[in-house]
């Protein structure tokens, strides 16, 4: 993939932030987002544009110590994972479930709920 746009200044600085962080001690979102001043879905775009556009291989604990990390081997990045592989299997059960609901057959049964 051919990159074909340099990092903003802000990508930079968030990228220079969480490649700070280790597996063992993360950088927490709140303290990337309090450093440059930028909301959770703000951050939440800015890490996702240098995963996609940078191919940078950032991860994220959800447990204590929580926050973004660049693993270093594959264990790492295996643990790093794990949150995102729930969190899709968690959402295509919703999807899946969303999708098999007879619309119709709620609306008339709701009373019943």
């Amino acid at each position: 993939m051919t990159i074909s746009r340099d990092m903003t200044t802000l990508e930079a600085n968030v990228f220079s932030q969480i490649l700070s962080g280790t597996c063992e001690e993360p950088i927490p979102a709140h303290r990337i987002r309090g450093r440059f001043g930028v909301s959770k879905r703000q951050l939440e775009n800015i890490v996702e544009s240098l995963r996609v556009n940078f191919r940078v291989p950032i991860v994220a604990k959800k447990f204590n110590p929580n926050g973004y990390y660049i693993p270093r081997n594959e264990e790492e990045r295996s643990e790093g994972l794990g949150p995102y592989k729930r969190q899709i299997l968690t959402e295509q059960k919703n999807l899946s479930i969303i999708q098999s609901i007879d619309l119709e057959d709620f609306w008339k049964n709701k009373k019943a709920l």
